[in-house]
């Protein structure tokens, strides 16, 4: 019987050293804490609209620009006429909260101090980098570009002004067009008639075409 258990506990014993018994276990992650989670990606912050916030309240919509109202502003000479453009909003309610009514307004009135920054805002900016809009003479009902400022000059008969983007000088009569940067637009037809005079009032002077 002793040999019996001195047997069994020799091969028992030679069983673990031949690697017998419990399966090896994985090794586990390694030791010093948890693995750490991975950081989200902060989401940059939208840089604020220096005209909005000039423009103050109400803020007119873009959506509801409607093109531009160009008037003769200045005739220095019967060859040369200033034409300055104003954008236009096309919301009643709008128009009444700043005080001037109707379907289409200007974005303040004229001695509001608020109404250059809601130009700006309305406009967008320009190709010459200035807030404001792009100007064109239609040439073969094909716009080309008034430049100055930097930009090549396409249209023979106009200029920008370094004064504001909003105006422009012209040197003969046709058709201009001033543009946002979303693309509405406003025309002002000088018609051969009303050339090479000096107008009491000249603000009347553009015509419209519809286009």
């Amino acid at each position: 019987m002793r040999r019996t258990l001195v047997s069994a506990g020799f091969g028992l014993a030679l069983l673990a050293g031949c690697g017998g018994g419990d399966s090896p276990v994985a090794p586990g992650p390694p030791t010093g804490g948890a693995t750490p989670t991975p950081t989200a990606t902060p989401t940059p912050t939208p840089t604020p609209n220096p005209y909005a916030a000039a423009c103050g309240t109400p803020l007119p919509n873009p959506a509801d620009i409607y093109g531009y109202r160009i008037k003769v502003q200045l005739e220095p000479s019967r060859n040369r006429k200033i034409l300055n453009a104003s954008p236009q909003v096309r919301n009643a309610a709008y128009c009444a909260a700043v005080g001037l009514g109707g379907t289409f307004c200007n974005t303040r009135l004229e001695t509001d101090p608020q109404r250059e920054a809601c130009d700006h805002y309305l406009s967008g900016v320009s190709d010459s980098g200035r807030p404001g809009p792009n100007w064109y003479q239609v040439v073969n009902d094909q716009n080309v570009r008034c430049g100055g400022l930097g930009l090549p000059s396409e249209g023979a008969a106009c200029v920008l002004k370094e004064i504001t983007q909003y105006m422009i000088d012209i040197t003969a009569p046709g058709k201009y067009r001033a543009c946002s940067a979303s693309g509405s637009c406003g025309v002002c037809v000088i018609e051969e008639s009303a050339w090479g005079v000096i107008h009491p009032s000249p603000a009347g002077i553009c015509k419209l075409d519809g286009n």
